[in-house]
């Protein structure tokens, strides 16, 4: 897989590079009213996977998911550190790992043995995959928002980015591959509630995935009903890859299918109600 960089190259994702399998049941949703567990969930599951075994043996230290969240663990953040305890033992209690460290005695730095129950772990349908490329930019990135929130969003559009299955010299599958657009383009006000993020918060989280070249923005337009007010139809993000640009044509094709329009009209700014390019 190919991600193109700041600079023009390409950012090569090698088959020796970690990947996670996520569960979608994990990330469509509001994990904090659904599972009554925090965000730092995201990073415990991938952590997990990246430092685990052949023998399916991983080992972990609460502060080093803390300082890959970019947190300074302090005595007055106790809470932080329970957060986290608490996702280990959420996926101890739904027996997708067992933990073999005694948890009562254990602090930041104590390391935790965990033997990892593969048959309840590794997801095998309805999944979204992470590289090991796209995670260490969000992790390594500058921003002050709040990393396991960017890693959620990303999660989360991903999870509906349609991947077409490629065979090994990179021939598509289906012949109608046009009806099939690596694309997201649900409208953002039903993410926010799902997930249950502000949309401040969401908009903001999707331009830093932009910013770190990790996604592509495209600005659709909107749609003219009759004795209806104009409005704005969703965007279209891809992943930053090799061949976007083509992905993003036939995401736009598949949303004048869905609104049954031959065209989209010019972008409406709210605010301001100017418009932008018609498209």
């Amino acid at each position: 897989m190919i991600f193109k960089t700041r600079k023009g190259g390409d950012l090569i994702i090698k088959k020796t590079d970690y990947f996670t399998r996520f569960p979608h049941e994990y990330i469509q949703c509001d994990i904090e009213s659904k599972f009554l567990i925090n965000k730092k969930f995201y990073i415990v599951y991938i952590l997990i996977d990246k430092y685990r075994t052949q023998e399916d043996y991983s080992w972990i230290t609460i502060g080093k998911i803390l300082k890959f969240l970019g947190y300074k663990f302090t005595g007055r953040k106790k809470n932080l550190f329970y957060e986290t305890l608490d996702c280990l033992k959420f996926l101890q209690d739904r027996k997708m790992i067992k933990i073999l460290t005694e948890l009562n005695d254990i602090d930041y730095d104590t390391g935790i043995e965990i033997k990892i129950i593969s048959e309840n772990f590794d997801a095998v349908e309805k999944f979204t995959i992470i590289h090991s490329a796209i995670f260490n930019k969000i992790m390594e990135s500058k921003t002050k928002l709040n990393k396991e929130t960017l890693l959620l969003v990303f999660l989360y559009i991903n999870s509906y980015i349609y991947i077409r299955k490629k065979s090994d010299n990179g021939t598509e599958h289906f012949n109608d591959i046009e009806n099939r657009p690596e694309a997201f383009f649900r409208e953002l006000r039903q993410v926010s509630i799902e997930i249950n993020l502000s949309p401040t918060t969401l908009i903001n989280c999707i331009q830093e995935l932009i910013e770190l070249e990790i996604l592509k923005k495209h600005i659709v337009g909107s749609i003219k009903e009759k004795d209806k007010v104009p409005r704005n139809v969703p965007n279209i993000y891809v992943l930053n890859k090799h061949g976007y640009q083509q992905e993003i044509k036939w995401a736009e094709k598949k949303l004048k299918e869905m609104y049954k329009v031959d065209k989209f009209h010019k972008f409406i700014h709210k605010k301001t109600n100017q418009t932008t390019e018609e498209k």
